[in-house]
């Protein structure tokens, strides 16, 4: 078998990636609406309303359009578009896959099916698959924002220097700051931008157009430019809506609690965020004023952010049947509070809310559902074995791949460890001899379905490993083609999550809530709502 020299992309693999996967996601699609979250964003998403904090506009108006096509009752539209999302941030993961296995399997066939399969093994994890086949949260849109954004990079990475590479670029930072008005999840691969800026071509963070796109992306995503503006305006104006006079009760509050949410170093990073991006335009406009990209990659960024700034309080001033926070007003304290999660209370990280001990178990405990949950005792073994996987593709990404290698550390990272440090959560639901008040009110594992769905990655490269060792263990007994061939056997094991999950993952069975729902309403007169 001649080895692969071709650098162009498999795109029509990624395709067959998404169409596989997205065919076993409708098969198993859930017909109606289910508990928790899932009515809420499937009402929301049909009254373009403004579902619990942070809003999440962007799913909103994107879920709103795919609502007007004509595929089923309304809930089963919402959840395909969950399944959409979801198979298509496998396609980009499988690309990403194919690119980082190329230095580990240089043998394009067995590579392709490698990629496949680590993938398609990810894809059918418990979590992922689960909550692909619902639309209970808004976390599909992320797990395909994280794909694109990792995959702009790596592409990014291997072209010549060129406009189209520039824009490559910006259209990364673009999709880091629309991410965020889905959900902060997506903001979780802008790290690997800077990863791939500076290993590949660190002369370039000097340039004032990277530069002011940078610093406008990571203050923007971050919240803490939407912060600056909230606070300069309600001391300049008050309350948004009165007088700007501070006597005013309403203002004097509003004022006050801008003030105090901007003390200290809090208020120091504020006008430094501010200041820098006013300095870093005028030095760009001084240094490059005739350089498009300048102005470009700072649009890109603002129009990505503008969903939260701009349309979310636009739309809550029209009052909408779902407008909870109520975010009216630009620039106005309601609409920080309901970006920064007010509502919900959360300590500072630093006071944890159980021991990080116990934090780390539960992702443990979510991570041993993932490969064979219906299998009773064999569940342990597919873990292991996963587990095993993934460790010997990610320490073979570093030695055959320093760049990719680095950037799936980071990743892994991200997603597992620094993820659960940042949640900070109680004490894992059921947990014995722990009182329900120190508990999680519920199983949180899909706040963690981005790591389940990113060893995927992993997964391929412990696949393709494997073919590797058994290629060199043959050596010149056999011919190349029956060299490279001879280890493909072990890509079955993809399977085992698809028959391991595939009695409780499943939601096509599901229609509990809505028969739930109706049951409730039969006890109601007639137009008695």
């Amino acid at each position: 078998m001649e080895l692969d020299d071709d650098n162009r992309p498999p795109y029509l693999y990624a395709a067959l990636t998404f169409a596989v996967i997205f065919v076993l996601y409708i098969l198993t699609l859930s017909p109606t609406t289910a508990f928790w979250d899932t009515s809420e964003y499937i009402a929301a998403a049909k009254v373009l309303g403004i579902p619990h904090p942070p809003g999440n506009p962007l799913f909103t108006v994107v879920a709103h359009v795919w609502g007007m096509l004509p595929l089923g009752n309304y809930a089963r539209r919402i959840n395909l578009f969950a399944a959409w999302t979801s198979a298509a941030g496998a396609a980009f993961w499988f690309l990403v896959a194919e690119r980082w296995l190329r230095n580990i399997l240089p043998a394009r066939l067995p590579r392709l099916g490698a990629s496949f399969a680590g993938i398609f093994a990810s894809a059918t994890a418990w979590t992922v698959w689960n909550q692909s086949t619902v639309n209970e949260k808004v976390y599909t849109v992320s797990l395909l924002s994280i794909a694109m954004i990792v995959w702009c990079m790596v592409r990014w990475a291997d072209m010549p220097d060129s406009q189209r590479r520039n824009g490559l670029l910006i259209f990364a930072a673009y999709i880091g700051a629309l991410t965020s008005t889905n959900h902060m999840m997506g903001v979780l691969a802008i790290p690997i931008i800077a990863l791939y800026v500076f290993w590949t071509e660190p002369r370039l963070v000097l340039q004032p157009w990277v530069l002011l796109m940078a610093w406008a992306l990571l203050f923007g995503v971050s919240g803490i430019l939407g912060d600056s503006l909230t606070v300069l305006h309600a001391m300049l104006y008050g309350h948004p809506g009165f007088t700007g006079n501070l006597s005013n009760p309403a203002a004097a509050l509003t004022y006050s609690n801008a003030v105090e949410g901007a003390s200290g170093m809090s208020a120091m990073i504020r006008v430094v965020g501010l200041l820098g991006i006013v300095g870093l335009l005028g030095w760009g406009i001084y240094r490059d004023r005739r350089n498009p990209l300048l102005y470009v990659g700072l649009l890109a960024v603002i129009l990505g952010l503008s969903l939260n700034y701009v349309w979310l309080p636009m739309r809550a001033g029209q009052h909408p049947a779902i407008n909870e926070g109520e975010p009216t007003g630009f620039f106005s304290q309601a609409l920080s509070d309901v970006l920064n999660r007010l509502q919900y209370g959360k300590p500072p990280v630093s006071q944890r809310m159980s021991p990080l001990g116990s934090q780390l178990e539960m992702y443990w405990h979510y991570w041993s559902w993932q490969w064979a949950k219906d299998l009773g005792g064999f569940s342990a073994l597919a873990t292991g074995l996963f587990t095993a996987l993934c460790a010997w593709g990610l320490g073979m990404l570093v030695i055959r791949d320093r760049r990719a290698g680095t950037a799936a550390v980071i990743m892994l990272f991200i997603l597992t460890l620094l993820l659960i440090y940042y949640l900070n959560f109680r004490y894992r639901y059921g947990t014995p001899g722990i009182s329900g008040d120190d508990q999680e009110v519920r199983e949180r594992d899909y706040f963690y379905v981005a790591s389940f769905a990113y060893v995927g990655v992993l997964l391929a490269a412990g696949f393709a490993s494997a073919i590797r060792a058994t290629a060199e263990w043959l050596g010149d007994r056999v011919n190349e083609r029956q060299r490279w061939l001879a280890g493909t056997p072990v890509l079955a094991l993809a399977l085992i999550p698809l028959i391991g999950n595939r009695q409780s993952a499943p939601r096509n069975h599901e229609t509990l809530a809505n028969d739930f729902a109706i049951d409730m309403l039969q006890s109601v007169e007639p137009y008695g709502i």
